[in-house]
C-alpha cells in the first residue's frame, strides 16, 4: 500500500486531462469567432455590391438622364439579396432577380439591411434631405446567439458591414449626346471623315456611340476621349477610335437640365412685341474687317429683349447681310425661324433663346457671338450661348470661321454640328444635345464655360 501511494505512474496524463480542459475551450470559442469572421466577410461582400449598385442608380438620377424605374434602394437590396442577405427586420420577401436569402433563419437569428442616400467628403457620410447626395451608404449586419461565448458574458453577436460608393465627377465633357436617338444607331454619331480640333475634351453619349469611320483628333494625346453608355457600333471602329475610350459608363451630368422647366419665366415668354430686327444704314467702315462695305451690304440690329417681347418670324441672312447683336442680354426668338447662310453675324455677351416653334440654320458666313457669362435677370442662363427648347432639327456648320462661344443647349433636337465652326483657341464650345452627329473639323473646348454649364463623366468608386 505504502508504495502505491508513493507510485507517480499516471500523473502525466491526469494533468494533461487537466490542462486540456480549457484548450479545448479556447480551441472551440476560436472556432466559433471563425464562423463569426465568415459571416462578417459574406455581410462586407454584400454591403459592397449593395452600395455600389445604388450609387450606379444614383448617378442615374444625377444626370438627369432617362433612368429606369427601379429606385436606389430597390437596387442596393437586390444586390445585397443575390448575395445572401436580405432584410428580415421587418421581412422583405421581394422577389428580386438573383435572390439567395434563406427562406428562414435559425432561432434568435436575424438580418438588416439598410440603404442610405447622402453626401461623402472628406471621409465623413452625412444624410441630407432624401433622395439628394452624391454617395449611397449600405450597412448590413446579422444579429445571432453566442454559444461558447457565453462564458465571457456575450449572450449575442451582432456581426456588421458597411460600404460606401461615391458618384464622382472625374472629367469635363465637351460634347454631350443626352438621348434617346429614335432612329437608333447611336445618340452620338461621329461621322466619317470626321476631324475634331481643339483643346481636348472627352465626348459622350448617355445612350450609345456610331462611328462612320475612324474619326482624328487634333491636337492628338491632348486629353480627347470618348464615352457612351450602351455600347459602341459597328464593333470594328468602336475597338480602336485612337483616344480612351469606354462604351459603358454611367451616364454623364447635364448641369443645365433646370432649363427644361416649362413653366419657368424663360421658356413662358411667348410675346411678340419685338417683332423684327431693324435694318440700319451701313457705316462707311466695317468695323469688323476695317474696310467699305461692299456693294449691296444690308446692315441689320438686333437688340435684346430682355425684359418683354419675343422675335417672330422669318430671319434669312444672306451673303450681303452684317447682323450686330446690340448689347448684352437675352434674345427670345418664339415661332421664329432663324437662317444664317453666308451672313456676317456679331455680339458679345448674349444669352440666345428658341421657344415655340423655332428653329436654327448656320451654314457658313463669319459668325462670331460669345455667351452673356452674368445674366441678372435669368442666372440659369449665365454662360449659355444658346438654349434651343425646340424640337426642330438644328444644323451649325458650313465654310467660313463660326465662333461660338459658350455652351450650346438643345436638349430636344438632334444637331449636327461641325463645317469649320471654329471659335478662338480656349474659348468654351460645348455642345448638349438631344443627339448629336459630329462632321467635319467642328471645333470643341471646355476652356473658359462658366461653371455652371460644365458637363462632367460620372465615374461610380467604392470610398470606404
Amino acid at each position: 500500500m505504502r508504495d502505491l501511494l508513493h507510485s507517480q505512474r499516471g500523473s502525466v496524463a491526469f494533468a494533461t486531462v487537466i490542462a486540456l480542459v480549457p484548450l479545448i475551450g479556447v480551441v472551440a470559442l476560436g472556432a466559433e469567432a471563425g464562423s463569426w469572421y465568415v459571416t462578417r466577410q459574406h455581410a462586407q461582400n454584400a454591403a459592397d455590391s449593395a452600395a455600389y449598385s445604388g450609387a450606379l442608380r444614383l448617378s442615374c438620377t444625377m444626370a438627369g438622364a432617362a433612368c429606369e424605374t427601379q429606385s436606389v434602394d430597390y437596387r442596393g437590396k437586390e444586390f445585397a439579396a443575390q448575395n445572401g442577405f436580405c432584410n428580415y427586420s421587418p421581412n422583405d420577401a421581394t422577389a428580386y432577380p438573383g435572390r439567395n436569402c434563406p427562406t428562414s433563419l435559425p432561432t434568435r437569428t436575424s438580418r438588416v439591411v439598410q440603404i442610405d442616400i447622402g453626401n461623402y467628403n472628406a471621409g465623413t457620410f452625412t444624410t441630407p434631405v432624401a433622395g439628394t447626395g452624391n454617395a449611397v451608404r449600405a450597412r448590413v449586419s446579422q444579429q445571432q446567439p453566442a454559444y461558447l461565448a457565453a462564458v465571457l458574458g456575450l449572450t449575442t453577436v451582432n456581426i456588421p458591414a458597411q460600404a460606401i460608393a461615391m458618384v464622382q465627377l472625374p472629367s469635363k465633357v465637351c460634347a454631350l449626346a443626352l438621348g434617346p436617338d429614335p432612329n437608333g444607331g447611336g445618340a452620338l454619331k461621329l461621322a466619317g471623315n470626321l476631324s475634331n480640333n481643339g483643346t481636348g475634351c472627352p465626348l459622350m453619349s448617355d445612350y450609345s456611340v456610331q462611328l462612320g469611320s475612324s474619326p482624328t483628333f487634333t491636337p492628338p494625346d491632348a486629353g480627347w476621349a470618348l464615352f457612351g453608355t450602351t455600347g459602341c457600333k459597328p464593333g470594328g471602329t468602336c475597338a480602336n477610335p485612337g483616344v480612351t475610350h469606354n462604351y459603358f459608363m454611367p451616364p454623364a451630368l447635364d448641369p443645365l437640365q433646370g432649363l427644361n422647366n416649362p413653366t419657368s419665366s424663360i421658356n413662358t415668354r411667348t410675346g411678340t412685341t419685338t417683332s423684327a430686327s431693324t435694318k440700319v444704314t451701313c457705316p462707311a467702315i466695317n468695323p469688323i474687317t476695317g474696310l467699305p462695305y461692299p456693294n449691296g451690304s444690308k446692315c441689320w440690329n438686333v437688340a435684346p429683349n430682355t425684359s418683354s417681347g419675343a422675335y417672330t418670324g422669318s430671319f434669312n441672312w444672306g451673303n450681303q447681310d452684317y447682323v450686330t447683336f446690340t448689347g448684352s442680354g437675352t434674345y427670345f426668338f418664339y415661332n421664329a425661324s432663324v437662317n444664317i447662310t453666308g451672313a456676317t453675324v456679331t455680339g458679345t455677351g448674349v444669352n440666345i433663346v428658341l421657344l415655340g416653334s423655332s428653329s436654327l440654320t448656320i451654314n457658313g458666313g463669319n459668325v462670331n457671338l460669345s455667351a452673356l457669362s452674368s445674366n441678372p435677370t435669368f442666372p440659369a442662363l449665365n454662360g449659355v450661348l444658346i438654349d434651343d427648347q425646340t424640337t426642330a432639327n438644328v444644323n451649325i456648320g458650313g465654310n467660313g470661321v463660326i465662333k461660338l462661344a459658350g455652351a450650346m443647349y438643345f436638349p430636344k433636337a438632334n444637331v449636327s454640328f461641325g463645317g469649320t465652326t471654329q471659335p478662338s483657341n480656349t474659348t468654351c464650345s460645348e455642345v448638349i444635345a438631344k443627339t448629336l452627329t459630329m462632321t467635319g473639323g467642328g471645333y470643341l473646348s471646355t476652356q473658359g464655360c462658366a461653371p455652371t454649364t460644365i458637363v462632367y463623366t460620372q465615374v461610380v468608386a467604392l470610398v470606404q
